[in-house]
């Protein structure tokens, strides 16, 4: 006869499926045992489950919201033109927010199955930041915030993917001036360590607890109501895959109510 059992083994959450074939009918007879690690396998799955959670949740609030604006709309604000108006704008903004997490989630599962390219090339470190500072920056200054770079003179070129890296810079310093308070800093930083560039978006906002530190870059993870401020919780997750398809590093460092440090690495363009 033959017998299956699955196996969950220590703390690792090891999944290993044991097999036991008798290869004869009698006592004492011969077994022979596979073992399967499934351990890979059940990973996937529970991140494909997950995945698939996080976007049902996060399309649920948009969806809702602009159920409850139509209902409005047919039953209160028909008659009324500038209140359609509003409403409209309303609905307009929540179909913005369904297509920003759709674009997104389609972006980070190109991204995870290697389906978007990198196009490196040697590149000015300067490239792939003056020109996200110089976007962003009348954002921050609604925001009350004080924005600076501190760029060496003779960075060397990094290889990149310029767009890529301005995506990610982009990232990190929208996310610096949402969660900073008016009247705070932010700043943009880059320097040489050894053969690669780091470039560090350090801010004076709300911070991080430290035990959400090591989970900031998962997908749709918003470590509190704090920092829950609109977004799809998904850019940093892709900053992080597209570091990483460079050959950099990326990490984060926070002391709650003081202030939040994002920094990535680049390899030298040399």
């Amino acid at each position: 006869g033959e017998r299956s059992e699955l196996l969950e083994i220590g703390p690792e959450a090891l999944f290993w499926r044991v097999i036991v074939t008798t290869l004869e009918e009698q006592d004492r007879a011969p077994c022979l045992v596979i073992l399967q690690d499934l351990t890979e396998m059940h990973r996937l799955q529970t991140m494909r489950q997950q995945f698939l959670g996080n976007v049902s949740h996060e399309l649920r609030t948009p969806l809702a919201s602009l159920k409850a604006l139509v209902e409005t709309m047919r039953d209160a604000a028909a008659g009324d033109p500038e209140a359609s108006q509003h409403f409209l704008d309303l609905a307009e903004r929540e179909v913005d927010s369904l297509t920003q997490v759709v674009q997104e989630s389609l972006e980070l599962s190109r991204i995870e199955s290697g389906r978007l390219p990198l196009r490196l090339a040697p590149t000015p470190v300067a490239e792939v930041i003056l020109p996200v500072v110089e976007r962003l920056g009348p954002q921050a200054e609604r925001a009350g915030l004080e924005v600076s770079c501190s760029l060496p003179d003779g960075l060397p070129q990094v290889l990149a993917d310029p767009e890529r890296v301005r995506q990610v810079v982009s990232n990190l310093l929208h996310n610096a001036i949402k969660f900073t308070p008016s009247g705070g800093r932010v700043q943009i930083s880059a320097q040489q360590v050894g053969d690669e560039v780091v470039i560090s978006v350090t801010d004076t906002g709300v911070g991080i607890p430290r035990e959400d530190l090591p989970r900031v870059f998962e997908r749709f993870y918003r470590a509190d109501q704090a920092r829950s401020k609109g977004g799809t919780g998904l850019g940093l997750a892709i900053a992080k895959h597209i570091i990483q398809g460079h050959g950099g590093r990326v990490w984060a460092d926070s002391l709650e109510g003081q202030g939040s440090d994002f920094s990535f690495s680049l390899p030298l363009g040399n």
